[in-house]
């Protein structure tokens, strides 16, 4: 299998690197996938170009190795090649077969249903049946990927495919893996199936210094008085985990955050069952997929919100519609374990701006659905998006994880403040010399409008002008003392970590499990109540019988149930009559307006004393 050896491309202190600080990851019982050569992967794969109809055959299956695929690459550069690993899914019977085997793994699941509300199944519904209409893998398709993938040996062989960059003061090690399938709406209840599926770590390395004199050392930071005179080395700083729901600053998670992890110096990564993204902590999540909108909803959306949507999908997802239903990620970290300590150990290959593959082709790494929204579309490579860009977690990993903001280390952080206090000085003085002059223009031109005899409390122009101009300078004078000031007392306090949670947005926690597990009852209601509401509206819509009350009916019924197998529902009837009095209260202020005053105020007298009857209820029940 060419081109898929350690001694590929790269440095051997970037192999050193990379086996230094290799991850391990724990899978959940029941995974059917784990990273696989790309080698073995492209040479049991057709090369594909176009979509549909006008689909063509450019290499066919077993003719390609990874130099061929780079070759092809160059031939046709930009999106639209991909690569077809399955040649056709399963019948009915080898799938029952399949099924049944007796080494199959063993997978409980939960009920994501039983933790969301009657709406968001719904939605979800409504989802499912998109699919019907868009493209997507077919039925069957992973079971005969996970086939070919056992036949070939991969799960004996898991490999990483490592790149190491320097940015910004820190070291980048970047650990790409690639999956034949991606299979979390198969095999685990997800949102989406793929063939093929690439996900990453990054960890991020800062120079093991001195720590400045006078301040407290950094964990793994030497004292200053202690230090060795040696060249420094080097010591992680920061982990990202490639993930569904997190980008930027959310990503990442420092050194000795307790969620992460650590086996030695190898950072634990628990991957998803299916999706194969990553989380610093053992559990089931809820997630959330981004609803299928069309691009020009989403960026009306965005617009709506004052920002643009962002592509925050790893594999290349669609932009962000901010819209979204809950899915359960399972993050056990209950099966299979690799790397250090685990049950197999890693296969490294380095990779980098000069290895032909990555670079050359730009194409799809499995079956291309024509999905347009994505979500059942393959991924592009490591280097690439879909569309043909860069990826931002290849080209700028600093940024990808929102670390230009943050000084690798605090000696570094000190020398930036040091360097920022001079020139704030530097500028407050040059604001501080302009105001002078300003000042002076506006008191000879105050003294000129006097002996001209215009009054001080009407004056011309050119006083009311320099009079701005002297505001505004002392307004900028202020805002730059009061950085000196800050910058000053920060340098003077000394460089202190913040707390190791404060940088993220969103903390992504597994859920509890009373969350998920709420009973059989509910499982099997929060399974069926959104077809059986649908079903009851199709029957009332065929049947024609007072549709509009026949469908509160029913929501009514619903609703009482779902409140009822969530114990809710006193919260309900407290609810309903919030609404009710609302309603009565917008009828009572039209009476009003319409001049039927008595019985307008009436009503409202009679509201605010429900009202007060209903939130002395609530009180009640929460103090109970």
């Amino acid at each position: 299998m060419d081109d898929d050896t350690p001694e590929t491309s790269g440095g051997t202190s970037d192999l050193a690197l990379l086996r230094r600080f290799e991850p391990v990851l724990r899978f959940t019982e029941g995974e059917l996938f784990f990273p696989m050569s790309v080698a073995e992967y492209v040479a049991g794969c057709a090369l594909v170009a176009g979509e549909g109809s006008a689909r063509v055959e450019v290499a066919p299956r077993g003719s390609l190795t990874l130099s061929e695929l780079a070759r092809l690459g160059r031939e046709h550069p930009g999106p639209g090649l991909s690569l077809e690993h399955v040649e056709a899914p399963l019948d009915r019977r080898a799938f029952r077969a399949w099924r049944r085997r007796a080494a199959r793994p063993g997978f409980r699941s939960s009920s994501r249903f039983a933790a969301v509300g009657l709406l968001a199944r719904l939605v979800d519904l409504v989802l499912r049946v998109t699919l019907l209409l868009r493209g997507r893998v077919p039925g069957g398709f992973a079971a005969a990927a996970e086939v070919s993938y056992a036949a070939a040996g991969g799960p004996a062989r898991p490999h990483y495919y490592g790149r190491v960059t320097r940015d910004a003061g820190y070291t980048a090690v970047q650990y790409w893996y690639f999956y034949a399938m991606n299979d979390w709406r198969s095999t685990f209840g997800g949102v989406n199936d793929h063939e093929a599926d690439w996900e990453q770590v990054t960890v991020y390395l800062v120079p093991d210094l001195p720590a400045v004199p006078d301040l407290p050392a950094v964990p793994g930071e030497p004292d200053g008085p202690h230090a060795s005179e040696a060249a420094p080395t080097l010591r992680p700083a920061w982990v990202a985990f490639s993930s569904h729901d997190e980008v930027g600053d959310d990503l990442r998670r420092r050194v000795d955050d307790p969620d992460l992890s650590w086996v030695g110096e190898h950072p634990v990564v628990f991957s998803g069952a299916g999706s194969h993204s990553g989380a610093y902590l053992p559990g089931e999540y809820l997630v959330g997929a981004e609803l299928p909108l069309p691009g020009w909803v989403r960026r009306l959306l965005g617009l709506v919100r004052g920002r643009r949507a962002e592509e925050s999908a790893p594999s290349g997802g669609s932009a962000s519609s901010g819209l979204s239903i809950p899915y359960i990620d399972y993050k056990r970290g209950d099966g299979p374990t690799l790397g250090e300590g685990g049950d197999l150990a890693w296969t490294a290959v380095v990779i980098d701006e000069s290895t032909p593959w990555v670079v050359d082709y730009a194409g799809l790494w499995g079956l291309d659905t024509s999905d347009p929204f994505g979500g059942e579309r393959a991924p592009a490579g490591p280097r690439y998006e879909r569309s043909g860009r860069v990826r931002q977690a290849w080209g700028q990993p600093v940024a990808w994880s929102g670390l230009d903001k943050v000084a690798p280390t605090r000696r570094e952080a000190t020398q930036v403040m040091g360097r920022a206090r001079d020139r704030l000085i530097a500028e407050a003085a040059g604001v501080e010399e302009r105001l002078g002059a300003t000042r002076a223009r506006l008191r000879a031109a105050y003294a000129a409008e006097r002996a001209l005899g215009l009054r001080a409390d009407r004056p011309g122009a050119a006083v009311r002008g320099l009079t701005e101009e002297v505001g505004a300078l002392r307004a900028e004078h202020a805002s730059v003392q009061t950085l000196v000031e800050g910058v000053g007392t920060a340098l003077d306090a000394g460089v202190r970590d913040e707390p190791v949670h404060q940088h993220l947005r969103r903390r992504a926690l597994p859920v509890g499990a009373g969350e998920l597990d709420s009973g059989r009852l509910l499982r099997v209601w929060a399974a069926a109540s959104a077809s059986l509401l649908v079903g009851a509206v199709g029957v009332l819509l065929l049947r024609g019988d007072a549709p509009i009350g026949g469908l509160l009916l029913v929501a009514g019924v619903m609703l009482v149930v779902e409140a009822v197998l969530r114990r809710r529902l006193v919260s309900l009837v407290l609810g309903a009559a919030v609404v009710g009095l609302g309603v009565v209260g917008v009828w009572a202020v039209i009476a009003i307006v319409v001049g039927n005053l008595r019985a307008g105020f009436g009503v409202l007298l009679l509201l605010t004393a429900a009202y007060l009857a209903v939130v002395t209820a609530r009180e009640a029940l929460r103090g109970r």
